[in-house]
């Protein structure tokens, strides 16, 4: 199933997974190596704000929305919190990956099986998943400049793939982009920045699925009550 990765950021069932790899117009790989691709990822929390820019061409009353997300990346569990709506991905022992939905003001969740993504046609990279960015279209980015070291060190990175421009300033440490945009042939642009990270969220933040009986579940065996 192939949908359009701005409309996904905005909109889909989980933006970040259910599209194929993009082919870039120069499909050439980077020649820099310190993207931290192939380690291990480390839990981590994170706070976005994710502006959604219309093109210039749009509307006078299409103005731009600005929206806070809330990322939270384990080994077996990715969550997204995005106001009302949170998406929840799973990965088991077997390396089978299912979603739930989570609709907050209906009360409501909804759960996908691996099976039932499967019929659906859903294709799911975990690591694209666990980084907002599908690794290849990573090495696909034509590489800039890099500032900082150690875990303050950012990359940056641009590129054409396929109907869209991609910026990126990537962090290694982190292996998540620290800014983010997305821009599409008609200008339309989706923008994303991390604003705040920790190694565990703080008690101020949402918690992922916090209606939903699996995750309430999940949280009573976490807290041993």
């Amino acid at each position: 199933m192939k949908i359009p990765s701005l409309k996904l950021l905005a909109w889909g069932i989980a933006f970040w997974a259910i599209t194929t790899t993009a082919q870039a117009q120069a499909p050439q790989r980077t020649t820099f190596s310190g993207l931290n691709l192939d380690s291990a990822f480390t839990s981590v929390a994170a706070r976005y704000v994710v502006t959604i820019v219309p093109p210039t061409s749009a509307k006078p009353q299409e103005k731009n929305k600005t929206h806070t997300w809330y990322f939270y990346r384990q080994p077996q569990r990715i969550a997204l919190l995005k106001g009302n709506v949170d998406e929840i991905w799973y990965r088991d022992e077997q390396q089978r990956i299912s979603f739930e939905r989570v609709f907050h003001d209906d009360e409501r969740v909804v759960d996908y099986s691996t099976g039932e993504l499967k019929t659906l046609g859903v294709t799911v990279n975990w690591a694209e998943l666990s980084t907002f960015v599908h690794p290849e279209d990573l090495r696909l980015l034509k590489f800039n400049s890099k500032h900082g070291l150690g875990d303050t060190t950012l990359v940056h990175l641009n590129g054409v793939l396929g109907q869209e421009r991609l910026a990126i300033d990537w962090l290694p440490a982190l292996q998540l982009p620290k800014r983010i945009t997305r821009q599409d042939k008609s200008g339309f642009k989706v923008r994303m920045e991390l604003m705040e990270s920790a190694a565990v969220a703080p008690n101020t933040w949402p918690h992922p699925g916090a209606k939903s009986p699996v995750i309430c579940t999940w949280m009573l065996q976490i807290l041993g009550t």
